[in-house]
């Protein structure tokens, strides 16, 4: 069982609550304050008291042993918790106790044939070739009786290193999983020693909180198909809580539930539900919120305009600008639908799939303004500029992003920008009109419906239609039109708010700044960040916030530096 959720809701609460739950066995709890300490072992301490790391995860304290140096007391899932790194000591005594039991049937036969006895070790064997297949156990060297090591084999280096020496990772995987098989190992030293087998293992809960830390996604992914395998077999239970993108992506529609926040669902409504009842449904989920992680963040939901850029991407997407221009931006989950067309219809599918989780998280779509001059449907936000791009045609904006390369390029002063920048929208002018030329020829479409007898007649009429929109006559009046259009927003000074601010930007770039050794994403990403300290970018989504996610605690604004929260002092 999968336990998604965000911060908040109470992933780890439910986690530590699960533990006191009446069973049929033991429960094994994995907090998520967790790491790994370097140990000394001594051959002499391995002697005394029994370590079953099984009976320590199970337990609500973390007791003390001689010669193990740990932080003792409570175990919650708030403190530090020290049990896993108990595993070396425990390892060492399984050591102790295969040479015994050697001893106890070779003492009692006065013979051992070659390959009789099984070995111990196989249980983790298979969980390393399953999960870390680069390493392999090789033993425990007792050579030393006050450094005893447990060694493990690399592969690639052809040498062998202790536990310690293993990386972050390595120590985890191995730290996590070792008490689901410590049993299967005991089982085999019973065999050995021909010792009458106790009865069946009972049934095994295990509590595993953010079993992701440490761990690379690929490597998680093991994990997963691991967890799996140990659960197919019986026996064993699993419920691990989660923020990783990648096991959330991975689990299928009986393994995935949601941890809602208790605020976004009804008085006396379980917050844990079930995400999907089958895979059709799952998939459709993930295609329309685009990850599963995005629908189990549970928060608000803004759709902007553009393709999702990949981790990997160098491209600054639309919604990382709007990240850098507004703290409000980082309380909610953005979403890149595309065209305007798409995000529309996006919004209302998100709409609807929300609502079957909460009916007080909403979705709405904040698009380009670009040449429109009506009012958007509803759910829909248009920009008060041309497009996102345009809220960082500002001179101080810029002046202050290009700071690590200006002395590589012409500029001196932020009037050198801004000079620079209004011959940018001088060359941009017959493009411009050219655009809102096009724009107002147009587009069209024809679909022939039926009776067939007059879609002739139909067809004749939409070409006379669109030899009309596109006559020379009209293409002419649109074209004055548009040439008084831009006359006025230049004597306005508005032309950095209603051009094209995507390719004035660009073209700007390409002039002045590429050449100088940042790179275009960089560039677009570090004047956002400057930009959002303009009064017109704070006014404006300090005003969206409050009418269309009234329910988001956006901050005001924060300084362009990360820091604390200012006020706003350029305009």
């Amino acid at each position: 069982m999968v336990i998604a959720g965000p911060n908040g809701a109470g992933k780890t609460t439910l986690l530590n609550a699960l533990r006191w739950q009446p069973g049929q066995g033991p429960i094994l709890y994995v907090g998520p304050h967790r790491n790994t300490r370097r140990q000394v072992v001594r051959w002499r301490n391995l002697l005394y008291r029994a370590i079953s790391l099984e009976e320590l995860h199970a337990r609500n304290d973390t007791p003390s042993y001689e010669g193990v140096q740990f932080f003792t007391g409570a175990r919650d899932a708030w403190g530090f918790d020290d049990t896993a790194n108990y595993l070396k000591h425990g390892l060492c005594q399984i050591e102790v106790d295969r040479k015994d039991a050697i001893a106890d049937r070779y003492d009692r036969d006065r013979h051992i044939a070659m390959d009789a006895l099984p070995n111990p070790w196989a249980p983790l064997e298979e969980l390393t070739n399953n999960l870390l297949p680069h390493l392999s156990f090789d033993r425990v060297d007792a050579s030393n009786k006050e450094q005893v090591l447990v060694l493990w084999r690399a592969h690639a280096k052809d040498t062998v290193v202790d536990f310690d020496d293993l990386s972050s990772g390595e120590k985890s995987i191995i730290q996590i999983f070792y008490p689901l098989v410590e049993a299967r190992i005991k089982g085999i030293l019973r065999e050995i020693q021909r010792v009458e087998a106790p009865q069946a293992h009972p049934e095994i809960c295990v509590l595993i909180d953010e079993p992701e830390l440490h761990l690379h996604p690929n490597l998680q992914v093991k994990v997963f198909d691991y967890l799996r395998l140990l659960t197919s077999r019986g026996r064993i239970q699993v419920v691990i809580a989660t923020h990783s993108p990648t096991i959330v992506e991975y689990a299928s529609s009986e393994e995935l539930y949601l941890l809602r926040p208790v605020e976004s669902v009804a008085a006396g409504e379980n917050q844990l539900v079930q995400v999907a009842n089958d895979e059709t449904r799952l998939q459709f989920l993930r295609d329309t919120f685009g990850a599963t992680s995005n629908l189990t963040a549970l928060q608000p939901i803004i759709v902007v305009e553009g393709a999702d850029q990949g981790a990997g991407s160098r491209t600054v997407s639309d919604r990382k600008l709007y990240r850098a221009l507004h703290p409000g931006f980082d309380r909610v989950t953005v979403v890149a639908g595309g065209g305007k067309p798409d995000c529309i219809r996006l919004r209302e599918s998100l709409q609807k799939s929300l609502l079957a989780f909460s009916s007080k998280i909403r979705a709405v779509a904040l698009l380009d303004r670009d040449l429109a001059t009506g009012s958007p449907p509803g759910g829909v936000e248009y920009l008060p500029v041309s497009m996102i791009e345009n809220f960082l045609l500002d001179p101080d904006a810029i002046w202050e992003a290009i700071q690590s390369v200006v002395e590589r390029t012409e500029f001196k002063s932020i009037d050198d920008v801004s000079g620079q920048l209004d011959a940018s929208l001088d060359a941009r002018t017959e493009a411009e009109i050219d655009r809102r030329v096009v724009v107002g020829v147009g587009r069209h479409l024809f679909q022939p419906r039926a009776p067939l007898a007059q879609i002739p007649t139909e067809a004749a009429k939409f070409a006379q239609a669109v030899v009309e929109a596109a006559s020379a006559v009209r293409v002419g009046a649109l074209r004055e039109v548009a040439h008084q259009q831009i006359a006025a927003l230049k004597s306005s000074f508005e032309r950095r708010e209603q051009f094209h601010g995507k390719e004035v930007l660009a073209q700007f770039f390409k002039a002045h700044v590429g050449q100088a050794g940042m790179p275009l994403g960089v560039f677009r990403y570090e004047t956002a960040r400057h930009a959002r300290r303009r009064k017109k970018v704070i006014n404006y989504f300090d005003d969206f916030f409050r009418r269309a996610l009234p329910e988001v605690d956006a901050p005001r604004v924060a300084d362009s530096r990360g820091g604390s929260t200012v006020a706003p002092t350029v305009g």
